[in-house]
């Protein structure tokens, strides 16, 4: 079985959506509190941008260097695929 299949890539795209979904209730939460100038584009890549790109970054990282062909996009050592009983 491919490292690359598709519970790998639902695996990732799932572990960067929510990542995604924290920075936008963070940054909807950081507006309520401190002004922000949304026209800044630095401000935007740091507050909604470079955390998802790290979940991505690090998710095809572990899985480049993994070893063996268990897919996994968690350092924790999970596998993104269903063990069979």
């Amino acid at each position: 079985m491919s490292k690359w299949n598709k519970a790998y890539w639902q695996d990732l795209g799932e572990r960067v959506a929510s990542t995604e979904i924290g920075a936008l209730l963070t940054t909807s939460v950081l507006a309520g509190a401190t002004p922000i100038n949304w026209s800044d584009g630095k401000v935007v890549w740091a507050t909604l941008g470079v955390p998802p790109a790290v979940a991505l970054a690090k998710g095809l990282l572990v899985n480049l260097g993994g070893s063996g062909s268990s897919p996994s996009a968690s350092l924790a050592g999970v596998s993104s695929t269903k063990k069979r009983s």
